[in-house]
């Protein structure tokens, strides 16, 4: 076997001996093309949810991760050049689509998470449905998602940043400390260092920019504070994010 956890890299011989030598798990991750301030490329989402979902695959044994879904839900930022958004049902249904793809195969549990905060409502109704078509079946379906786990992943990030001495006052994460330290250690030639910038700051309602979109409240796309940015806080913040993921998985599977 190759020393990989994704699926796209193997054939499907190869994924075959994966299944006969127990591995049952699919990661599933929903992420974006969209703008990250001035400083981020647009595929920024999309490099993150790799980066965590390897992890989380590695992390939990026996599982793999599917190929990153792109583009998401990102009407919001629309306002900004080379952003793409696609309708909600179509991303519920590209989900469904990969499930519904694997489950034949025998793969039986399947851990879906977002790393754009767009897609966290789509994403938890595509999980209600999968349970539902699934529910006869020996099939698992361990979703982090809805605007409580949002709010709680952008907790855990803006966490491991502070625990390095890297505080910023806001209450939603876009293209600001943490993002821009995970692309610093993961795609160090993708980020204009000289453009880091600050963007919206403090007591944030996260409804109101998806109602208003991001330009009409931080004109350089970013909410939260860049210039602090540094691999070593990417570096932990890709860690503990994992590990709260993984371990979120482990208790909604059982393992």
């Amino acid at each position: 076997m190759k020393d990989t956890v994704l699926l796209e890299e193997l054939s499907w011989p190869e994924v075959q001996a994966a299944l006969e030598a127990g591995v049952r798990t699919v990661v599933i991750v929903v992420a974006s093309i969209e703008q990250h301030g001035p400083h981020l490329p647009t595929v920024t989402d999309t490099a993150i949810g790799q980066a965590v979902g390897e992890r989380v695959a590695r992390k939990l044994g026996h599982a793999l991760l599917a190929p990153v879904i792109r583009p998401g839900c990102s009407d919001h930022h629309l306002a900004f050049p080379g952003s793409l958004s696609i309708p909600r049902e179509t991303l519920i249904q590209t989900v469904m689509a990969y499930v519904r793809s694997l489950t034949p195969h025998g793969f039986l549990n399947f851990v879906l998470f977002s790393s754009h905060g767009g897609n966290f409502d789509a994403l938890e109704e595509a999980a209600r449905r999968l349970r539902d078509e699934f529910a006869a079946r020996n099939v698992r379906i361990a979703a982090y998602a809805g605007r409580a786990a949002l709010l709680e992943m952008m907790q855990v990030m803006n966490g491991a940043a502070e625990a390095l001495g890297a505080r910023q006052d806001v209450d939603a994460l876009h293209a600001e400390l943490t993002e821009t330290s995970i692309m610093m250690a993961r795609h160090p030639a993708l980020v204009a260092r000289d453009r880091l910038e600050r963007g919206l700051m403090g007591r944030i309602d996260t409804s109101e920019l998806f109602r208003r979109g991001m330009r009409a409240m931080t004109p350089n796309g970013i909410v939260g504070d860049a210039r602090a940015a540094t691999p070593e806080i990417g570096a932990a913040v890709l860690e503990r994010l994992s590990d709260h993921l993984a371990a979120f998985a482990r208790r909604e599977l059982g393992a």
